[in-house]
């Protein structure tokens, strides 16, 4: 049997082409459908990439603030919030087009319109009042997410907000209530606090990222108060009213007895997270299998219950992030050209808040290996104050180590790193080196003996590593 394509990708985010570049380089004829106008999916245009453009105004805005430490006079009169939101836009069009190229650059299709998987091999593209149908040998669902929604609290693009309207203003909100606790509503909490905008942010845990380790999510919380965030916590949102005032109830931690409290709002960010975008219509008489949240069920290979037929991104649950989604389409693409691969390993996919200090998170937390049957879990925890550089950008942060033993001896030679827990400046740019050392099961002693150049904010890991191992040097 003769299809038009090897492969076609439903979707063009991380997932969607980073599945079909990789096919392409394998060979593999592909082709990408996209209903938006641009490819790139949530992430280049809507996510990660124009957050961190904006993140970046804020690292900018803060390092002026503090210019006076250096002696320099460096003063802020006002905030464009027009021009800032059209650098953020130029940003993202250079990335966008700069993907757009390097697809066609490896010959792959680019199709603009409604995706929909008919069944195994069959794909229906509908572009305004054109539709067509296409066959290929494998269909790779790359569908991704969206804001979810909050009951009783619809998003109107005015007053409430998804991340979507927040990404696309015009002007600075002087004031914001942001419901929820995670990386979207922590990043926004620190774009908007950089600017001058109130910030309020509810959560019904008593801090935020309340499933990390809780020294991490401690200093993230300190460190956005101290620069003017204010939080509630153990509350929820009860009202919205038209001129802008929003009720809350605060839950007394010991008692459970709620507390009324108002605060004024220009914008209200609803930020609790992300749905699957698995409608119906896209799966009709598929029969694609999906769990209880509407997410696409995959084996550990990215296949699904339909023969010939994967899935990638968001789409399929687990963190949804954008670099979880590389490794899967690379998983993926591999498997449809018959090579031998690697199982995503998701509890190894490092998770970042990025702000004016990062929060990162790989692997298991103490007690999470110790529910998971870690024998000799220890933890290791450095406050990252010792670290010259961390003290010269007027920061602090913390890194938690959590090593076991790998066979159950008590010898030191068994004992490998299974979690790393990082709050501090550029965090980020070290999950990549502690999810390695995770991932390949590097024996401690192995792993302190890596050198780090001095003075760097890469120290911070060089010596917990060592801590933990026995062999401080500038840490107690």
């Amino acid at each position: 049997m003769s299809f038009d394509y090897d492969v076609i990708v439903i979707g063009s985010g991380p997932g969607g082409y980073a599945t079909a570049l990789r096919t392409s380089e394998l060979g593999l004829h592909t082709a990408v459908i996209e209903m938006r106008d641009e490819v790139g999916g949530t992430c280049l245009n809507r996510g990660c990439i124009p957050t961190k453009a904006y993140l970046t105004a804020a690292h900018t805005l803060h390092d002026a603030k503090r210019a006076h430490v250096w002696g320099l006079d460096i003063s802020v009169n006002a905030v464009d919030m027009s021009a800032l939101k059209a650098a953020k836009d130029k940003t993202v069009t250079g990335v966008v087009k700069g993907l757009t190229q390097h697809m066609k650059a490896r010959s792959i299709d680019i199709i603009h319109g409604e995706g929909s998987l008919l069944a195994p091999h069959q794909v229906r593209v509908v572009d305004g009042e054109d539709a067509r149908e296409l066959s290929a040998q494998h269909v790779v669902l790359a569908t991704g997410s969206r804001p979810a929604e909050l009951d009783g609290f619809p998003v109107d693009g005015e007053r409430i907000l998804s991340s979507d309207e927040a990404l696309d203003l015009t002007e600075q909100p002087e004031s914001v209530v942001i419901v929820g606790a995670g990386a979207i509503a922590l990043e926004f909490a620190t774009f908007w606090n950089s600017l001058g905008t109130q910030v309020t942010v509810l959560l019904r845990k008593d801090a935020p990222l309340s499933r990390w380790d809780s020294h991490v999510s401690s200093v993230i919380m300190r460190t956005m108060k101290r620069e003017g965030v204010h939080f509630e916590t153990h509350s929820h949102i009860t009202s919205v009213a038209e001129d802008g005032t929003v009720t809350y109830a605060v839950a007394n931690a010991k008692t459970g007895d709620e507390t009324e409290k108002t605060v004024s709002a220009d914008k209200v960010l609803i930020a609790i997270g992300r749905v699957p975008n698995t409608q119906a219509d896209w799966f009709a008489g598929a029969g694609i299998d999906l769990d209880e949240r509407g997410f696409i069920r995959t084996d550990a290979y990215g296949r699904t219950n339909l023969e010939d037929v994967w899935a990638v991104g968001d789409a399929t649950g687990g963190l949804l992030l954008a670099h979880e989604a590389f490794e899967q389409a690379l998983t993926v693409s591999e498997s449809i050209a018959g090579r031998s691969t690697h199982v995503v390993d998701t509890r190894t996919i490092p998770q970042v808040v990025y702000g004016i200090i990062d929060a990162v998170s790989i692997g298991y937390t103490a007690q999470q290996a110790e529910d998971a049957g870690f024998e000799g879990v220890e933890e290791t925890v450095v406050p990252q104050l010792s670290n010259p550089r961390v003290a010269m950008l007027g920061a602090n942060g913390t890194t938690v180590l959590v090593t076991a033993l790998s066979d159950g001896s008590d010898e030191k030679a068994a004992r490998i790193v299974v979690g790393v827990h990082m709050a501090g400046p550029s965090a980020s740019e070290l999950a990549g080196a502690a999810r390695e050392i995770i991932q390949n099961r590097i024996p401690l002693t192995d792993a302190a003996n890596a050198l780090f150049a001095h003075p760097t904010l890469s120290e911070t890991l060089g010596e917990t590593l060592l801590k933990a191992d026995g062999r401080p040097l500038n840490v107690r």
